[in-house]
Formats: C-alpha cells, structure tokens, sequence
C-alpha cells in the first residue's frame, strides 16, 4: 500500500527550494529578465482561506522565477504577514476534524515598496476587474495596485519579457463555492469571457510581451466541492448511515438530495453538526440545507458546460497568439482519476491528507503549487525550447508541522476516521478571500 504524505506546513517552517541551474531560458527562447504574473488568488499565493508571506515566497510564479532566473532577487510581491489577510486557517481539533481562522490578523510587509510589483495578481479578481477595477476601498486590491492603476495597466507599465496569466477562474468557481448560479454575477456569461479574456491577452501581445496561459481546473472537482456526501455520515465512525439498509439522503430546499447527483458543500458540515439537513427520523431538526449549500445535478451541469467553453475559448486564444498553454485542468484531472506518485508516495485531491489542497478545500498546498510551476515550467519548456529546471517535490513531502504546532503525520489516521467540520467563521473568511 502506498503511503499518503503529510500534509505540508502552511507557517513556521523554512522550506528548502530546489538547487536550480544557471538560467538557460534567455538563450534559447523565453526571456525572464522582467517577469510579470497576472491572475486571482491561484497566483497571488493563497492557501488555507488567505494570503501569507510564507506561502507566497513558495508560491507558482515564484517557482517559476527561481528556476529560470536562479535567484528570486528582483522578483517583488505584495507580501503579508503572520497569520495573513484573512488569517489563515487551522486545525483547532480532531474527531470531529474542527477547521476555523487563526486568531489576529496579519499585515502587508512591503506596502512601501518604490516599484511596480511583479506579481500583480489579486485574490477575487474576475477578468472584469483586471482590466478595470482600480482600488476596492482598502481591501486585497488596493494591497496590490495601490492606487496606481488596473492590474492589466500595471503588468504592461513594466514592459515585461516574460508573462504568465493564470485568470477566469473566478468567473466560474464563484458559482460552485456560492452554491447559487446568477448569471454574469457568479457565473460569467461566455460572451463576456471571451470578449474580456482577448482583450486581456491582447493588449498583452500588443505590449510585445512573451505570454504563457493557464486555463480552467475543474471547479467540481476541488474538496470544497466534494469532501461531504449527500447522505448522513456517523460523525463518530464516518461511516454512512443505513436504514433498512438504505442510506439516508440529506435534505434540500427541494426535498432529499440526489446522492451522486446533487454536491454537498463544505461549508454545509456546519449546519449538519447543528441537524440542519438531516432527517427528524435519524435525529435531524427535518430542517433543509440553505441552497447556498450545495449544488443541485441541474446548476452542476451549467457549471460544467460554461467551464468547457471558457477552457476552449483560452485554448483558441493561446493559438491565435502563439502563446504557450498551459493545460493545468488535463493535469489536475488525470490526478483525480488516479493520484500523482512522487517518488514512491501517493499523493491526490483527497481533503486534508491528499497533500495538494489546503485547509480551505479551494487553494493549493505548498506542494500544490509546486506541481503547478512545473506544469508551466513543462509547457515553457516545450514550446520554447528552453530548459528551465523543474521544482523538486521532496522539500514538500517532508513539512513537519503545520500551523498550529501539531505533529500532522500523528494525526493522519484519526482524520481518515473522523467528520469535518467547516465552521462559520471559517466560510466567512474563504467568501472574504474569494470576493464572494
């Protein structure tokens, strides 16, 4: 049996970065010598529901920097300190598996800094607000923009090489973490995405800039979408419970739900710790589930069939551009269906021990992204000739603690064993991070 890993430490643990070799990019094709990176929170460096220095320093686009240029000096992002904006979440305890924010709040470390930043992406950002939102009053974009203009302007304002644009994901995602399709709201039409994404990439081409595009992993597949089934779980075995037999369906606004059809959100074990959503007969209020909690098969058809046509919209762009593509979704799928093995050790999408996603079920690990900067790093590599080293994953496996100071690898097996419990705060602080 393969061994899963631990999961990776969030805060307080210093990293190892792999040992790269002198940039070979400049002289064979791709030119990282001014590298800019466009998008939401995938790139920004989130995990665990915020933003934090320690993550951010390892997150994709600083990866990708590192290896092609050898060094990350000169390479400046809007950094935050302990516990982050919003703060972090952690593992406040076990069976149930309770996951509410840190206590504080953290701060930006480099507000002042004198130049433009290179890493420009911000968290909830729609393909609307990196062409035209400017501040949002004190939040996570005027953190980022500082009243200097769009994202799009300050990424062409540095005359980059190089740019990597990991964006739309928003347009789609807010529709499966919201619970509720409004469209053009949480769910971008596909008429706007394409008009807004080719006028992003664009203006980008047009600045004379290299261009590497990321396109869509699939919303319906992150934890946060599929860790709760739609039946009643004992929260002491987490064992499904069966009457006669039969499990027992969850309740909806419209009734029982549809086990295999219909997504319980993770945000909803909150409300199912209090008997919302569960049946009078098997110990439940008999109350329903908010429609924010989950997915009926109806709204995940419109989400699946809008993420497909975004994804084809970014493809068919990258090719009239010549930009390289970047096909995160393909990579993230074929793990889905059967894991990544990295050196002996299985990890995958599973929640909490799977080692990819974090405490949110939305957001990368630290691994996580290492996995993503080689899929640029591949993609870069491919289409341009160049021959950039990829991250080593080791450091990653071997994290140690997270950030509430307990051993994790302890702490494995009483969570394959145990109920989760998504509290309020910690939905709030994800709807915060997110724009929701």
């Amino acid at each position: 049996m393969l061994r899963r890993p631990r999961i990776h430490a969030l805060l307080g643990v210093a990293l190892a970065l792999a040992l790269v070799t002198a940039p070979a990019a400049l002289a064979q094709g791709a030119d990282f010598s001014r590298y800019v990176s466009i998008g939401d929170s995938l790139t920004q460096g989130f995990s665990a529901g915020g933003v934090v220095e320690d993550v951010q320093d390892i997150g994709y686009p600083a990866l990708i920097n590192q290896q092609a240029n050898g060094t990350n000096e000169g390479f400046a992002q809007p950094t935050v300190s302990s516990p982050g904006i919003p703060p972090l979440l952690q593992l406040r305890g076990l069976a149930p598996t309770v996951l509410t924010p840190a206590s504080g709040f953290g701060a930006p470390t480099n507000l002042n800094f004198p130049g433009l930043y290179n890493n420009v992406a911000i968290s909830g950002a729609l393909l609307a607000d990196i062409i035209d939102r400017r501040t949002d009053n004190g939040g996570l974009f005027d953190l980022v923009l500082r009243g200097q203009g769009t994202m799009l302007e300050l990424a062409i304002a540095q005359q980059p090489t190089f740019t990597t644009v990991w964006a739309g994901n928003n347009d789609v995602l807010f529709a499966a973490t919201a619970g509720i399709i409004i469209e053009d709201f949480t769910l971008t039409s596909v008429a706007n995405f394409e008009s807004r994404f080719r006028t992003i990439i664009g203006q980008l081409a047009a600045a004379g800039t290299d261009l590497a595009i990321a396109n869509i992993p699939d919303v319906l597949a992150i934890p946060f979408v599929t860790t709760v089934p739609a039946v009643l779980v004992d929260p002491v075995t987490n064992q499904v419970v069966l009457v006669n037999g039969n499990p027992v369906p969850l309740i909806g606004t419209d009734g029982p739900l549809r086990p295999g059809q219909d997504f319980v959100l993770l945000r909803a074990s909150a409300s199912l710790a209090r008997g919302i959503g569960v049946p009078v007969e098997a110990g439940g209020t008999g109350q329903p589930l908010d429609d924010t909690d989950y997915l009926s098969a109806e709204e995940i058809a419109v989400i699946s069939a809008r993420l497909a046509a975004f994804n084809q919209i970014i493809t068919t762009v990258a090719n009239e551009t010549g930009a390289v593509l970047v096909d995160v979704n393909g990579i993230f799928n074929r793990i889905a269906t059967r894991g990544l093995l990295i050196g002996g050790i299985e990890v995958n999408e599973d929640f909490l021990t799977g080692g990819l996603f974090s405490y949110d079920g939305v957001h990368p690990t630290p691994l996580g992204y290492a996995v993503v900067a080689n899929a640029f790093i591949d993609a870069i590599n491919r289409d341009r000739g160049t021959s950039i080293s990829r991250v080593r994953y080791r450091p990653y496996l071997f994290g140690g603690l997270n950030g509430t100071g307990v051993d994790i690898e302890s702490q494995v097996n009483a969570l394959q064993g145990s109920s989760v419990r998504f509290t309020r705060p910690a939905d709030q602080a994800l709807r915060f991070a997110l724009g929701i």
